[in-house]
């Protein structure tokens, strides 16, 4: 079931027998609004009334993408960004060499257009893609070596909800928006993973692996973690 609101726009609706009271959680294109069993619409509509104010905010901050031009700073831990505008192509063009990705645009490029800004976030998903199939396993790899782990393989995927995840069979799949992360929660992410091919769930033997393998700071680092979010 879902609504469709002229204001916060398409808002879905999930009954949950444990939920206790009504959330609203922000997802990539819609809200998602969980309600206990046996809530009726009527007080869901009057809840939503209530809240409008803070998920209009929400909604807002959803929209708030960074605009590229030439003038933007933008870089990843492997690579810096550098776009201009070239009279000698009338196509897009693109390099990733010494850690510079350039991208060539036509003269006159407007980069209000949305097409614009779709066309070079593609290309910058593109390079998160391959630069984090070329420099994740490695990394991954040389930390299970130093910290005495196991892992089979390493998967990369475009996840904008989870910045990694393991299973039992001790394969370690990697975001490749992690590339947008500083390279020490990079490696934090990877060591988080690698504990969990030990102890696949957060007990307290889980975070003795993680404090031993980050030096008795595993808190500390997944407080600033949860500081960063995609907004892509």
């Amino acid at each position: 079931m879902q609504i469709e609101d002229k204001d916060l726009g398409l808002i879905k609706l999930v009954e949950n027998t444990r939920a206790r009271r009504i959330i609203v959680r922000k997802k990539d294109e819609f809200l998602q609004l969980t309600y206990p069993l046996g809530v009726s619409m009527s007080y869901i509509e009057k809840v939503l009334h209530e809240m409008k104010p803070r998920l209009l905010k929400m909604v807002e901050r959803k929209k708030e993408k960074l605009t590229f031009t030439p003038d933007t700073q933008f870089e990843t831990f492997s690579f810096e960004l550098r776009i201009q505008e070239a009279s000698a192509t009338t196509n897009y063009y693109v390099s990733l060499k010494g850690g510079i990705l350039s991208i060539s645009c036509p003269l006159g490029t407007d980069f209000k257009d949305a097409l614009v800004q779709d066309k070079i976030r593609l290309v910058l998903e593109n390079a998160f893609r391959n630069e984090a199939k070329r420099i994740f396993p490695y990394k991954v790899k040389m930390l299970a070596e130093r910290y005495n782990f196991t892992v089979t393989d390493v998967k990369i995927n475009k996840s904008r909800t989870r910045w990694g995840s393991c299973n039992s069979k001790k394969s370690i799949n990697l975001s490749y928006f992690c590339m947008l992360l500083p390279e020490h929660l990079v490696d934090f992410i990877m060591l988080h993973e690698l504990c969990h091919t030990i102890e696949m769930n957060h007990g307290p033997r889980f975070w003795e692996q993680l404090d031993r393998v980050t030096g008795g700071r595993a808190k500390e680092l997944t407080k600033e973690l949860k500081l960063f979010k995609i907004n892509w």
